[in-house]
């Protein structure tokens, strides 16, 4: 008999919070985060993740809109680029105080030249950010002040005039400085996660489920509805299984896939949800590879896919094709910056690059596409691999690895084509074109660089006029498509299903948000 108890107590335990529970939201975010360490996040799960523990100085809000968060204030000096902001009275999860200090460490943390930080671009705006990070000057020259617990002043490069939406991403999240320094490791195990947002995390099973309760020492706490939100980590397939059963309230975009092969039925019952997205699926590649070394190949491997097939027949969630990085709705692309399909004008190129490298085709090294393990992702390499077969007679292997194992392969340069996308942080060109300025960005990971694309960029960043700056995007663009160190392939649609949730954030940057969601009791 004890033993039949003990068997009903270690499957109770093993179960946990991933048993429905009243007012609590329970989604798939399909394994597990790379960090939960808002300086570090890079990644959708790591960066939704943030923002449901800590909260920046702005946050977007129902209306997709930055609005102050942990500012109470902001002052803007005239010429737009000194920024002086009055912090609200807030706390951390352990009861302390969050200060101007948190934010001003937690910042400049990020710009030591040895701190692992992908997203550290983002902080370039500010005056001498970037030279502090390369460690050409010292960090006390940054324009990051804090005049005092409460008041923290930004001084910028030059005036931005979407650094208050910039603010509301993770990298520019605040940190105790005080548990950083105490226990290294919070952001990997948990155990010691101090945060100052909606909520904080509850537990943790690895590789299984995250468990994350509403913050009682959050400052808006009266608008967080949710006691809880339990994140499980299964597989596509899986989770529309347990919606269907009433396991999940949400399945899909952002954090999740919905399986190709069940989208048509999704529709034909009137369930599939979908709305534009701000994001760009493509392949990257690897200048510094034997084969990929020439734009020739590049081009030759870019022109030959055929990207409304793909959509068409295999991702089905109308997307719409992409020879640019930019989404149409960023309105900088006037006419597709080569033809799709276009096999004759890919075997050429393949040709000339074959002789420029000095290779035969029957002498062509080992190809490979590395991918983050997903059907879609899967069903994808297999019609760009077949598409490469017969219009070029190459043979192309796909490896799909876990999400951890692709994040260090690319940032090694281990790869010569690697399947990704990029979401946008805001509405602006800038926002996708600056990941590529520099070949030691922490989201380049292609290795190439190109002088006139980083002198356009800078000149974008100077011109006020609309009409200019799209002018130069699309420059850089027309260098994108001409080198082609990204391939790209379709820009998404974010495709869900919802069941009783109301006033969840779905934002078209792609980002998902629970800080005002409730459960409709009604159902």
């Amino acid at each position: 008999m004890k033993k039949i108890i003990s068997f009903f107590v270690v499957l109770i335990l093993l179960v946990g919070c991933a048993a429905k529970q009243e007012n609590v939201v329970r989604i798939n975010m399909g394994g597990e985060p790379h960090t939960l360490d808002p300086r570090r996040a890079r990644d959708l799960q790591s960066m939704t993740l943030a923002k449901m523990l800590f909260e920046g100085l702005t946050r977007v809000n129902q209306q997709e809109l930055a609005e102050l968060a942990m500012a109470e204030y902001v002052d803007i000096s005239d010429d737009g680029k000194i920024y002086t902001f009055t912090l609200r009275e807030a706390k951390w999860s352990n009861g302390a105080p969050v200060t101007a200090h948190d934010f001003s460490y937690a910042w400049t943390k990020v710009l030591e030249p040895n701190f692992p930080a992908d997203q550290a671009f983002q902080l370039y705006v500010i005056k001498n950010a970037k030279a502090a990070k390369e460690g050409k000057i010292s960090l006390d020259e940054v324009g990051i002040k804090a005049l005092n617990d409460k008041t923290l002043q930004v001084e910028l490069q030059y005036p931005v005039p979407y650094f208050l939406d910039l603010l509301s991403l993770p990298v520019f999240f605040p940190i105790s400085k005080q548990i950083d320094d105490a226990h290294h490791h919070w952001a990997h195990d948990g155990e010691h996660l101090t945060g100052n947002g909606p909520f904080v995390l509850k537990e943790w099973k690895h590789n299984d489920v995250m468990c994350i309760s509403k913050n009682p020492t959050y400052w808006d706490l009266d608008h967080v509805k949710l006691k809880e939100i339990h994140l499980l980590m299964v597989s596509e397939d899986t989770e529309l299984k347990m919606y269907e059963k009433g396991e999940l309230d949400w399945a899909g975009s952002p954090l999740g896939t919905l399986p190709v092969g069940a989208l048509a039925h999704l529709k034909a019952t009137g369930t599939l949800q979908a709305k534009p997205f701000l994001a760009t699926y493509f392949f990257r590649t690897n200048v510094e590879s034997e084969i990929f070394c020439h734009p020739l190949m590049r081009q030759a491997f870019a022109f030959a896919i055929k990207r409304s097939e793909i959509v068409e027949h295999v991702t089905q969630g109308k997307q719409i094709p992409a020879t640019g990085l930019l989404p149409p709705s960023l309105g900088v692309q006037e006419k597709p910056y080569f033809t799709d399909g276009d096999i004759d004008k890919a075997r050429l190129a393949f040709e000339e690059g074959l002789k420029a490298l000095g290779l035969q085709r029957d002498s062509l090294p080992p190809l490979s596409l590395m991918y983050v393990a997903g059907e879609r992702n899967h069903l994808i390499a297999q019609a760009v691999q077949e598409q490469w077969r017969q219009a070029l007679g190459v043979e192309v292997q796909l490896h799909a690895v876990e999400r951890k194992v692709y994040f260090d392969r690319i940032s090694k340069k281990n790869f010569q084509l690697a399947a990704g996308s990029w979401t946008a942080d805001f509405k602006d060109g800038m926002n996708f074109l600056e990941i590529f300025k520099f070949k030691a960005g922490g989201s380049n990971n292609t290795a190439w660089e190109n002088p006139h694309y980083r002198e356009l960029l800078d000149r974008a960043l100077e011109v006020k006029d609309v009409a200019e700056r799209q002018k130069l995007f699309r420059e850089c663009e027309e260098i994108l498509a001409q080198e082609m160190p990204i391939i790209p392939l379709f820009h998404y649609t974010l495709l869900y299903l919802s069941n009783h949730i109301n006033d969840v954030v779905l934002s078209s940057l792609g980002g998902i948000d629970f800080k005002w969601a409730q459960v409709d009791e009604r159902k």
